[in-house]
């Protein structure tokens, strides 16, 4: 049994799903009709649909109902047919089947509904890899809110400290160092991400083998 665990984060990490849901989101938000500037956007990346709409209840002057929001943007999404095994994002399966051989604890961790995480891992053919799946809507707050690390940290019978997290976007790093783990940032092609408290920074999951996870770890 390894003696650290690796959690990644799905849509930007697993998938390369962020431009997706920007153009989504660009057209969802014109179907309402509301206005939502980047500095905003740039604030729910990585975080729940809660959080979300949240935000945008604050700050857009949006007046619906949050649940009624969230569960539009549901349906919205749901009825695009994401083909999310056409965007798995290179050199994920070699990492997980690389991680399983070793001994290496792998579990998922995102903010995105069950829903949308099951469909991943149905469309992308990666059922076994992950010992436990853990999925925002399970919990009151989102990334940064480190809450759902700190469970899946304890789900896997690890110590923060011996959790790496793979992730993003800002929020989700936040979350991550807030639970006092080790942070590797993967950056976007397309999206540009703060990743500055990031431990160390990729482009690409390719880049990723048990000895550089040795050594994030090893770190201080």
């Amino acid at each position: 049994m390894s003696s650290f665990a690796v959690i990644f984060d799905m849509d930007g990490v697993i998938v390369d799903s962020e431009p997706v849901f920007k153009t989504l989101n660009k057209e969802l938000f014109q179907k309402l009709n509301i206005i939502v500037p980047d500095v905003i956007q740039s604030q729910f990346i990585g975080g729940s649909a809660n959080r979300k709409w949240a935000l945008i209840k604050q700050f857009c002057n949006v007046t619906q109902p949050l649940d009624e929001l969230i569960k539009y943007q549901k349906d919205f999404f749901n009825s695009k047919e994401v083909r999310f095994d056409e965007i798995l994002s290179p050199g994920v399966r070699p990492l997980l089947e690389t991680l399983k051989r070793e001994g290496v604890p792998a579990a998922l961790a995102s903010s995105s509904d069950r829903d949308r995480i099951n469909n991943v891992i149905d469309q992308c053919d990666l059922h076994g890899f992950f010992q436990f799946v853990v999925s925002g809507e399970e919990f009151n707050e989102s990334k940064p809110n480190p809450e759902i690390f700190l469970h899946t940290a304890a789900k896997l019978g690890m110590e923060p400290r011996k959790c790496i997290v793979v992730e993003d976007s800002l929020n989700g790093l936040t979350a991550a160092d807030r639970a006092g783990m080790k942070k590797i940032g993967i950056k976007h092609k397309q999206i540009p991400m703060d990743l500055s408290i990031a431990d160390f920074t990729i482009s690409s999951l390719e880049e990723i083998d048990v000895l550089l996870l040795e050594k994030v770890l090893e770190e201080t």
